[in-house]
């Protein structure tokens, strides 16, 4: 079965910022939500159209009250039977503040749970499939720290004990933000975004050996915190060793894949001394301006070539004594 939510939850989850009230209710709100996009069912209940798909909302406007409301009963009643005959998860009926009253019967012999919402069309299918988009987006867990650098998502990873925890305190430290240590949940969005987020129970919370927990929020502040952030770049820390290859030009680029995205993946090679901090921003400013579209590699290719068009120049060139 494809991702999905119960009913109950998107109920929960929406009913206040909506104004959710039930028009017509069944005895469960079990059903599977499936679909993040939203239906409305114009052609439908005027017996027209192809089914929706399994699993997906729908929604009557304005537009589709009205006709049901200047239908005859019979033919309403008619109207309405098809959406009891679909497969939908439930019905939501926007900018419905007005008298619903000659439709609640009707509604309640549709066998579906339908309910009522004072914002307008535009408003409740917005919200919807934002919504529906994030809770049916595919997902999974990694461990590592993620951290905001300059406004990019740093993802530390590494061996246990390597000191991903150390390294983003002291980012924090240096006016950077933390998302999550850990355990990090990530999600991926259209079109190829990565998007990490903490894990409930330890939003806010740093664990550093010998020390223990530490509230992030409590020492440093609010400015100190993000609640989610995209993921940019993944930063792997790791133990010196001569065999290890690493690219010391930046002629090649190394790119890692999770959820199906690829993201930019730096090797850095840890020694006594060396200041993780200071490299883990360095790399957050490359790829800021990597994103501009300057590539530090193939500017110093340009200037190597024109230089080598150079030799063939002659006469003096003149030069700093000092």
């Amino acid at each position: 079965m494809p991702k999905h939510i119960p009913l109950s939850q998107l109920i929960d989850d929406c009913k206040e910022f909506l104004h959710l009230e039930p028009l017509a209710d069944v005895e469960t709100l079990d059903a599977p939500v499936t679909r993040s996009d939203i239906g409305i069912p114009g052609l439908i209940l005027a017996g027209l159209g192809l089914p929706p798909p399994k699993g997906q909302i729908q929604i009557l406007g304005e537009r589709e009250i009205s006709y049901l409301k200047g239908l005859g009963s019979e033919d309403r009643s008619a109207a309405i039977d098809h959406l009891s005959r679909l497969e939908i998860p439930c019905v939501v009926l926007a900018r419905s503040d007005e008298d619903l009253d000659e439709l609640r019967d009707d509604f309640v012999r549709c066998r579906r749970p339908v309910f009522a919402s004072d914002l307008n069309l535009t408003q409740v299918f917005q919200y919807l499939s934002t919504y529906l988009e994030v809770e049916l987006a595919p997902g999974t867990t990694l461990n590592g720290t993620l951290v905001d650098v300059y406004g990019v998502g740093i993802l530390l990873r590494g061996p246990s004990g390597i000191g991903k925890s150390e390294c983003a305190l002291d980012l924090v430290e240096r006016g950077h933000r933390l998302v999550a240590d850990d355990m990090i949940k990530a999600i991926a969005k259209p079109p190829g975004i990565l998007i990490g987020r903490s894990v409930a129970p330890l939003q806010n919370y740093v664990e550093v050996r010998g020390i223990g927990l530490i509230d992030i929020g409590s020492i440093y502040g609010i400015r100190a915190l993000r609640r989610q952030k995209r993921i940019e770049v993944e930063v792997n820390l790791t133990h010196w060793d001569k065999s290890i290859s690493l690219d010391r030009s930046g002629v090649e680029t190394r790119t890692t894949e999770i959820l199906g995205i690829r993201i930019p993946s730096v090797i850095v090679p840890l020694v006594p001394g060396k200041s993780i901090s200071v490299i883990v921003e360095v790399i957050a400013l490359s790829h800021t301006l990597k994103t501009y579209g300057y590539d530090p590699t193939a500017e110093l290719d340009r200037r190597w070539l024109e230089r080598l068009k150079s030799k063939a120049r002659k006469g003096f060139e003149p030069r700093d004594t000092e």
